[in-house]
């Protein structure tokens, strides 16, 4: 007897506040309880050791917020519709994680960690607060001094991994850069989903690129350019909000 289709979602979600401090696979394991709390038909794999289907689009940095991450949840073929679920697992989560969007997946759909091409940021300064004795964490003038930067002819920096070293070219990686929302907004050709959190301060808002081939983390960037002007800010001193993600093959989330 053949078996049936599962039944695949891809999730938009939020992460804020305090959570922002743990890591990946804890908040992964947030997820699974989350999941069982809600009582959903979760799909499981096959073996000896089976585990919840269940991917991320990209790990998220350490005390890094987000609107725009995703989460591609398999479940049993007679699960309820994609908004019963959103209903069940937000009541099963909190007020600084939760779910904003959810869409039933066709079959043969590649995962959103294969598929992932780029990423938005916002980067806010935050001037003191978190330790900080109220030193800007931005240059002054931060937003010449960025177009200067972005402005050489390279930029070029050393890629460290857990097995090698390159060096890459920072310029093109920032696809688009702008310093409000909704200049940013423009460039993109889109509206940025909501932002469930409010950060006081200057920002900087990125599109890099977020695929297996090639990833470009936003400290980098800034870190990059506050080198540039020879600027030490305090630690901690700015925070990094993804605001959303785009897929291959013309999807921009969907």
């Amino acid at each position: 007897m053949e078996q049936a289709a599962r039944y695949k979602t891809r999730m938009r979600f939020t992460k804020t506040g305090s959570v922002r401090f743990i890591g990946h696979l804890d908040l992964m394991r947030f997820f699974q309880k989350a999941i069982r709390r809600a009582g959903l038909n979760v799909a499981y794999s096959q073996g000896y050791s089976p585990h919840q289907l269940m991917s991320f689009a990209a790990p998220l940095g350490v005390g890094a917020t987000t609107d725009g991450d995703y989460i591609d949840v398999e479940f049993a073929p007679d699960e309820a519709e994609p908004d019963v679920i959103m209903k069940k697992l937000n009541d099963a989560l909190t007020d600084e994680v939760f779910i904003t969007e959810i869409e039933r997946m066709p079959e043969g759909f590649k995962n959103s960690m294969s598929m992932l091409e780029s990423s938005a940021y916002m980067i806010t300064e935050k001037n003191g607060i978190d330790g900080s004795d109220g030193k800007k964490s931005f240059p002054n003038n931060y937003r010449e001094r960025f177009e200067e930067f972005l402005s050489q002819d390279s930029i070029i920096i050393t890629k460290k991994t857990k097995k090698s070293e390159k060096e890459i070219d920072l310029k093109p990686a920032v696809i688009f850069h702008a310093y409000e929302q909704e200049e940013f907004e423009k460039m993109i050709g889109e509206k940025l989903p909501e932002l469930h959190t409010v950060y006081e301060g200057e920002s900087i808002f990125l599109k890099l690129p977020t695929s297996s081939e090639n990833t470009v983390k936003p400290e980098q960037v800034i870190d990059t350019f506050f080198n540039y002007c020879n600027h030490e800010p305090e630690p901690w001193s700015y925070q990094v909000h993804r605001l959303q993600m785009w897929f291959k093959s013309g999807d921009k989330h969907e």
